[in-house]
């Protein structure tokens, strides 16, 4: 086991421990098992190596005014997603139909209020746990990369289409070129996508930058 992630882990959830109290204490310390504990250690942690902004059993409305929890919430600013365990056992198949339908509504509701619901199976946590890190790494930056870019200027959206079309790397000339803009509107453009984190100096030690590439929260943009 990852000694980076136990000492991390065991911090993480006395912060949350201690920020809760009675019914959500509870179901914090109940809720929280071997499963739950796995999803991050195989998965997220792997993945991203921080458990920020992450919050075990969170506690949600659902539309009949009753309490729901997700496993893990990941809700850094403009982002909802609901990371789900789901465990395996003999008699899944026996699941009364009923609550079937109202797990159905249940992610039907988060999904209404804006959340992404995901749901990792217990075979997929421990068997397939990489092909997992990279399909989650891809739907977190796509939706961090979309939510950076939702109020960008118009240059600084032509300034990352081009140099997505470039094949991710472009040069400060050659942006200014395709633009026909000023330089000072180009540098501010590419400031405004650089402070974002959507691009990088390719070479970030250079007394002059020659280059730039996008970056993985720049991919997930959708444009």
């Amino acid at each position: 086991m990852d000694k980076g992630f136990i000492e991390a882990h065991r911090l993480w959830l006395e912060r949350h421990k201690q920020s809760r109290n009675g019914d959500r204490l509870r179901r914090l310390e109940d809720g929280h098992s071997y499963l739950e504990k796995a999803l991050l250690e195989k998965v997220w942690w792997p993945a991203f190596g921080t458990l920020d902004d992450l919050h075990p059993e969170y506690e949600v409305r659902d539309y009949n005014d009753g309490r729901r929890y997700i496993d893990h919430a990941y809700k850094p600013q403009g982002i909802r997603l609901a990371l789900e365990a789901d465990g395996f056992n003999p008699h899944i198949r026996d699941i009364e139909r009923w609550d079937h339908a109202d797990n159905v509504l249940r992610d039907l509701h988060l999904t209404a209020d804006g959340w992404t619901v995901l749901h990792f199976s217990s075979d997929v946590i421990k068997y397939r746990s990489r092909q997992a890190q990279q399909l989650l790494r891809q739907i977190v930056w796509g939706q961090e990369g979309r939510w950076q870019a939702e109020d960008l200027s118009l240059e600084a959206k032509e300034v990352l289409r081009f140099i997505k079309r470039q094949g991710g790397v472009a040069a400060p000339k050659d942006i200014i070129a395709h633009l026909g803009k000023s330089p000072n509107t180009v540098r501010r453009a590419i400031h405004e996508l650089t402070t974002r984190s959507l691009i990088r100096p390719v070479n970030p030690h250079a007394k002059v930058t020659r280059a730039y590439e996008v970056t993985q929260l720049g991919r997930g943009t959708g444009f």
